[in-house]
């Protein structure tokens, strides 16, 4: 139990918190290993807070700059605007908390003179009373605050602020790998964006001009039918060149150097991007280079998936889970959407206009010797599972 920090804690300390409190914190920090993305890090980490006190309100907040944060996991709030709040340094109980660098709580929010005014109409639309703020530290560097809130004015009580301050010390090194994960990621992204958008001006760029000149030329040659046949070519080279602009803001992974992980998480934040879902990336394991074909597999039978998933399931969150093993790699991508038909059946060939794309995962899967499964989730939804073999170096 020492990855709490409770070591040091006296023994009253320990039985208000209950010891099968701390051994389901153990179990909820073994399950929040290998999160890539802090914003599912952080609504997973809420989520089970949530259900183990009891709280009206449980949030997490993720560190977003050098001085303010933005909450990414929120459970049990009756508004919109509690997850969307974005406390900087000094602002409300959460920037106290990141000025004075330790857990505080207040009975009323509300009225209490120590907190700045900023986020007080979003607070009382919640109704909260009493609440306590945590902050997460890792290395003497402050990755996030943690929240717990009654809707009635009063202390959360001993139990749920110890149970708060361990998870705090707990999450922290995840969370700080995290937050570092998904800035390389952003930053390998946006490389690899420009090189590629460098060398599509470069190239297809000054090419599509040249060939607007000539027609040009061709056009004020004087030739009736050569300059109608210019002006064609002029007009298709113009297209071209709007596409091709166009394909700068949705392009594809396409180095083979990119890592499967950094190319999932782009396709995931494409997704978000596009469409109303909120999506995560998971990565478990550890990540390594795969085989060409095997990485084109897996990455192509993602994004059809994702297009399923946004075409057909009515979802609102999607989850996927990349996990490494020394014999093979695999995705489950689930979703929270309308799931599939119980009579259902992994078609090997589509019927009509339907399951194009399941079958085109199946092929793809089988190409690389994997195994596909489609099946119902047990919170409702759809998960679809990818497993590919990784060969291993004799």
């Amino acid at each position: 139990m020492d990855q709490f920090g409770l070591g040091e804690r006296s023994s009253e300390h320990v039985e208000v918190a209950d010891i099968e409190d701390l051994e389901r914190l153990a179990e909820l920090s073994r399950t929040l290993v290998g999160f890539l993305d802090p914003g599912a890090l952080a609504q997973r980490l809420a989520v089970d807070l949530y259900r183990l006190l009891g709280l009206p309100l449980v949030s997490v907040a993720v560190r977003e700059g050098p001085s303010s944060c933005a909450m990414r996991g929120v459970c049990g709030a009756q508004t919109d605007q509690f997850g969307r709040l974005r406390p900087s340094t000094g602002e409300g109980l959460g920037g106290r908390v990141m000025v004075e660098r330790r857990p505080i709580d207040v009975q009323n929010y509300v009225d209490d003179p120590g907190i700045t005014k900023h986020f007080v109409d979003v607070v009382s639309a919640e109704s909260i009373g009493g609440i306590v703020a945590v902050p997460i530290e890792h290395d003497d560097e402050l990755v996030g605050l943690l929240y717990g809130g009654l809707r009635s004015i009063g202390s959360i009580g001993d139990r749920a602020k110890i149970v708060l301050e361990s998870a705090a010390e707990s999450v922290a090194p995840m969370m700080a790998a995290s937050i570092r994960a998904s800035d390389a990621i952003r930053q390998h992204v946006n490389a690899e964006r420009w090189r590629i958008a460098g060398e599509l001006h470069d190239d297809v760029g000054q090419l599509l001009f040249s060939i607007g000149v000539a027609a040009q030329r061709l056009r004020d040659g004087g030739d009736e039918n050569l300059s109608a046949l210019a002006e064609r070519i002029e007009s298709q080279a113009s297209e071209a060149a709007q596409r091709m602009r166009q394909a700068f803001k949705m392009m594809g992974p396409v180095s083979s150097s990119e890592s499967v992980a950094v190319a999932l998480q782009r396709e995931i934040e494409d997704l978000g991007f596009r469409s109303n879902l909120v999506a995560h990336l998971v990565v478990r394991g550890t990540a390594r280079p795969l085989p060409a074909r095997a990485e084109a597999a897996l990455i192509g039978a993602a994004r059809q998936a994702l297009v399923n998933i946004e075409q057909h399931a009515s979802a609102s969150l999607v989850v996927a889970t990349l996990h490494f093993t020394d014999s093979e790699v695999s995705l489950v991508i689930q979703d929270d959407g309308c799931g599939i038909p119980e009579d259902f059946e992994l078609p090997v060939i589509p019927q009509g206009d339907h399951h194009w794309g399941l079958a085109s995962i199946l092929r793809q899967t089988q190409q690389q010797g994997g195994r596909l499964n489609v099946c119902a989730g047990e919170d409702g939804g759809t998960t679809v599972r990818i497993a590919l073999p990784i060969e291993v170096a004799p």
